[in-house]
């Protein structure tokens, strides 16, 4: 075989390495894909900051109002039962008087507001820590079996409570609904909120923090 065969013998072979070698990496990498996304075939939910960051602080809070409504039921607490607020404090310094836990209750306790729960301002009353004369928590659980009961027992009252800790790209909220007369928990969520640029400047040791910072570059040049 002469010397120029030869030559496009070999450059023919090269070209049909090369593609099948794109073809296989091609099928590899739409392989890899699938595998990442879908385990088990089934489709990751968890969010990405980024999308969770997308929503609106208040509408996560929201989010999480309806949550702890919806886990109330009718014999645990009612309507007309006096809900009293403690502003949420962080958990990591109860000192920490910064906006964000205020803000934070007072749009769970407004979004329980339009579901109808008598949010109360103030603090309890005595008698809100115990059973009116004569009644005990048994008779509120026959009541509650009861159906159609025409018996009208005094409504019993909760205070909502939470606090959040602040991590790195999250704050990790908890808010809990407690009846005041037995100290039962009658509900109780968890969610995160991403630290956005409000976040922040709702939580000045936030702030502080990103102050602090020091570069980890060479940012001049001195002898």
């Amino acid at each position: 075989m002469n010397r120029a065969a030869l030559s496009i013998l070999t450059a023919t072979l090269l070209l049909f390495a090369q593609g099948c070698g794109n073809r296989m990496w091609e099928d590899t990498k739409e392989a890899s894909t699938d595998t990442f996304n879908y385990v088990f075939d089934s489709e990751p939910t968890a969010r990405t900051y980024h999308e969770t960051a997308s929503v609106p602080i208040i509408e996560l809070n929201y989010r999480a109002a309806d949550t702890l409504f919806a886990n109330v039921t009718s014999d645990e607490l009612t309507l007309n039962s006096a809900v009293f607020v403690t502003p949420f404090t962080n958990q990591d310094d109860p000192g920490d008087k910064s906006v964000f836990g205020q803000t934070m209750t007072r749009q769970i306790a407004d979004r329980l507001v339009q579901h109808g729960v008598h949010i109360t301002e103030g603090v309890p009353n005595a008698t809100d820590f115990t059973y009116a004369s004569g009644l005990k928590g048994a008779d509120y659980e026959k009541a509650a079996g009861l159906a159609g009961s025409s018996r009208e027992l005094p409504p019993r009252s909760a205070r909502l409570t939470g606090s959040y800790v602040i991590a790195d790209r999250y704050v990790y909220m908890t808010a809990r609904v407690v009846r005041l007369v037995d100290s039962t928990v009658v509900s109780a969520h968890n969610w995160t909120l991403p630290i956005t640029d409000s976040v922040r400047q709702m939580l000045p040791q936030l702030q502080a923090r990103d102050e602090g910072m020091v570069p980890t570059v060479k940012t001049s040049f001195n002898d």
